[in-house]
């Protein structure tokens, strides 16, 4: 979640209920008495990424993490690219779908809406509930809020037309989105 970088604190992540303003890092040193640094988890896995793994070596880096949610970080000569409050690259809220479905941040049509998990599960409820048949319906036991990206993912694999076309979708929107960090960043 949102995160200041320079004071250590957890600001308003809207997944930890009650963490907000949390001063983690000072406390996390305090506990383990080492040095602690605090950091978006993309920024610090493109960090890694860069440092030690299948970007070593490369000045520039896009580094993307595309699950529940998704995230992005940059490397630029050799640097992680912050921006001015620490909260730069935030991929997950482009816009890539104008007035398109709600996102968790309080827009619309962000990428993360549409092609993340959480993104891929809602766009299959949302044709569930609007009378589509999907083998979806039987592998969640007839349950729409146990749908997840996970079976969706199942679905596809036994050829279901509904699974198939949600994942075709977000993938196409995810393409749109990495188009745009290629022009953006290149």
């Amino acid at each position: 979640g949102p995160l200041n970088h320079r004071t250590g604190r957890v600001l308003q992540p809207p997944n930890l209920p009650g963490w907000d303003n949390i001063p983690l890092r000072d406390e996390l040193a305090a506990r383990l008495r080492l040095p602690v640094f605090l950091g978006n988890d993309a920024n610090v896995a493109a960090l890694a990424e860069s440092r030690y793994g299948a970007g070593r070596g490369a000045g520039d880096l896009l580094y993307l993490t595309i699950s529940t949610g998704i995230g992005g970080g940059v490397i630029t000569d050799g640097r992680l690219l912050l921006g001015r409050d620490g909260m730069a690259v935030e991929a997950g809220h482009i816009i890539v779908v104008p007035d398109g479905p709600p996102c968790g941040c309080g827009n619309r049509g962000c990428l993360e809406a549409v092609s993340s998990g959480t993104g891929i599960a809602n766009a299959a409820v949302t044709r569930l509930q609007n009378g589509a048949a999907s083998l979806i319906t039987t592998l969640t036991g007839g349950d729409l809020s146990r749908v997840d990206a996970r079976f969706v993912s199942e679905a596809a694999r036994q050829g279901d037309a509904l699974a198939c076309g949600v994942l075709a979708e977000a993938g196409r929107f995810l393409g749109v989105g990495i188009t745009d960090f290629i022009y953006l960043f290149n």
